[in-house]
Formats: structure tokens, C-alpha cells, sequence
């Protein structure tokens, strides 16, 4: 049995609909996608805006802090009205780092703008990786703006040195302090192996126990940019003043006192 095709009254009309209609659907995704795409690009290229604008006001309080040994101004970056800029020393209630084998790091438990004051610190903990050993030494005085370093006779063995030194293994160690109406400058060396994950904390009471302290001598910079209708926001945390090299570790002695 043989079937004859026969063109029927309307085929074409129905071709020429469903034609126009995928070339409809295509030209409609192909422009969302062109439109998705313009507005995605936009949008990277005003967040690129944003980030350089917080970049650049980070990088100019940093310049402010160590090269011109000033506290930023707060809410200005100094980089355009694209920017504003947040300063807080009293945010970093913790500072980690991995710490080399035979390198120290200085820790600051007193605020260096106001000396006479005291931080408040009564116990430190630390908690580290590795399997090494850390060598803790700090220094203590007392919180005023003129203090004396006592003067020892060779004939008396001394107690309650102004500089203590302590060795501790086991990656995790709680200090406490003699008293937290002094000030106190700690300096930690990594000993017979690094110190990954250095986790140092300050605390009001012995034990880690009392209120969480921030740690003294550190800033933490916030820089928001915006660019249109996006914003970016970074943050730099770095000691007020610079610690010391270990290399500077050293005994002093002297026949007198020395004052302050």
C-alpha cells in the first residue's frame, strides 16, 4: 500500500510560525545572555573600582603608621571621597603566626601611647604545633611615667627579677603574671623545632580566666571602597610600633640604677 503526501491548505503558515518562533526563543537567550554577560563585566569592573580604592587607603595609613610615626586620621583614607578608613586598638583579641624555628616574636602587654596606665594583664596563654619548645622572656615595670630598675649587691641572690626568663614544651602553657597593675613586654623563641599556629591570648584574671584583653600595640585598619554601586571592604592588623629584632636580646648590666 503506497501513501501520497499532499500539500494541505495551511502547512506553510504553520512552518513559518514555528521558524519565526525559534529564531524568536534564540534571538531572546542569546540577548539575556548578552545582557547577563554586560552586567556581570560591569559589576567586576566596579568592584575592581571598589578594591583598589580600599587598597590604596590601607596602603596610605600604612605609610602614615611607620613612616611618618603617626596614627591615621579615622574615616579619611587620604585617597579621595571613595574611600573611608576605620582605625581600632582594641579589636585583635588574639594574634596567631606561624613562628620559624630559632626566630622570636615581641609581644607588647602594654600601650605604648599611654605608659603610665596599665593593660590590666594577669595570665597569657599560648598554644602552638610542631613538638618544639618555647622560650618566654619578658620584662615587667611598673605602670608610671618615671620608674626605677633596682640595683642588686653581688652578696644577695635577687628575687622577682624585672626580666624573667622560662622555657615550655607540650604546645600548650598558661602564664600568669605577678601583678596587673604593671606593664609587661614578652618575647617568645621557638625552640628545637617552629612553632606553627602561635596562638597568643590575654586575660584580666589567672587561668585565662576574667575578660578577654586586647592585645596592646596593635591595629587593626579597615578601608571601605566604593566605586558606584559596589563596595569593598580590607583589613590590615600590624603592631603600632615595630617590635625589635632578636637580634637586640641582650643582657644589660650596670653598677647603678637605671631610670626610666
Amino acid at each position: 500500500m503506497s501513501v501520497k503526501l499532499q500539500n494541505r491548505p495551511g502547512n506553510v503558515l504553520v512552518y513559518a510560525v514555528l521558524t519565526i518562533a525559534a529564531i524568536l526563543s534564540s534571538t531572546i537567550v542569546v540577548s539575556n545572555f548578552v545582557r547577563s554577560f554586560v552586567r556581570q563585566t560591569g559589576a567586576v569592573s566596579n568592584l575592581t573600582g571598589a578594591f583598589y580604592a580600599a587598597e590604596s587607603g590601607v596602603e596610605r595609613a600604612l605609610f602614615t603608621v611607620r613612616k611618618q610615626d603617626e596614627l591615621p586620621l579615622v574615616g579619611d583614607c587620604l585617597s579621595g571621597a571613595e574611600c573611608q578608613l576605620a582605625v581600632n586598638d582594641a579589636a585583635v583579641l588574639e594574634t596567631k603566626l606561624d613562628l620559624p624555628l630559632n626566630q622570636s616574636t615581641q609581644i607588647d602587654l602594654f600601650n605604648p601611647e599611654k605608659n603610665s596606665l596599665s593593660h590590666g594583664v594577669e595570665s597569657v596563654g599560648l598554644e602552638w604545633l610542631g613538638g618544639g619548645w618555647l622560650e618566654l622572656t619578658f620584662v615587667e615595670w611598673s605602670a608610671q611615667n618615671s620608674f626605677d630598675w633596682q640595683k642588686w649587691d653581688e652578696t644577695i641572690e635577687p628575687k622577682d627579677l624585672n626580666v624573667q626568663k622560662m622555657l615550655y614544651s607540650g604546645g600548650k602553657v598558661i602564664v600568669n603574671f605577678p601583678s596587673a597593675a604593671k606593664n609587661y613586654r614578652l618575647r617568645v623563641k621557638a625552640l628545637y623545632a617552629p612553632a606553627a599556629g602561635l596562638t597568643v591570648r590575654l586575660f584580666s584574671a589567672d587561668n585565662l580566666l576574667g575578660k578577654a584583653l586586647p592585645i596592646a600595640n596593635t591595629l587593626e585598619l579597615t578601608a571601605t571602597g566604593t566605586y558606584r554601586d559596589a563596595t569593598q571592604k580590607i583589613t590590615a592588623t600590624l603592631p603600632r610600633y615595630a617590635p625589635m629584632s632578636g637580634l637586640f636580646d641582650y643582657v644589660l648590666f650596670s653598677e647603678e640604677k637605671l631610670v626610666k
